[in-house]
């Protein structure tokens, strides 16, 4: 998890339902895990240091009914997240080509 979070191997633990913790760097490749967790609704899962990962990580193993609670509903919460809305993503997408192109001709305008 440190210094790269990962995206598609956090995306993947949690859709086996694997819990990931993740700390925020100052970098973008730092940043993926907050990203993803917090598009899950799991941004209690996201450190800002390594004294905070491990607080975190010891917490969720420590509580064994809440972990296995999280880990049985992980796959629907992905489900309702923007994590996996594909028909949202590409209309946020097709929206900001637009939005460069605009630009673009604005640009060539002036």
């Amino acid at each position: 998890s440190v210094p790269y979070n990962g995206v598609t191997t956090t995306c993947e633990a949690l859709w086996m339902g694997v819990p990931t913790v993740s700390v925020v760097g100052d970098r973008s490749l730092a940043r993926y895990g907050l990203t993803v967790l917090a598009n899950a609704g799991l941004r209690d899962c996201v450190a800002t240091d390594g004294a905070g990962y491990v607080d975190r990580a010891v917490a969720l193993a420590s509580d064994a009914p809440a972990l296995a609670e999280l880990r049985r509903g992980m796959r629907e919460r992905l489900q309702a997240s923007p994590l996996l809305d594909g028909p949202a993503y590409a209309r946020n997408f097709a929206a900001a080509c637009r939005r460069m192109m605009e630009i673009m001709a604005e640009r060539e305008a002036d």
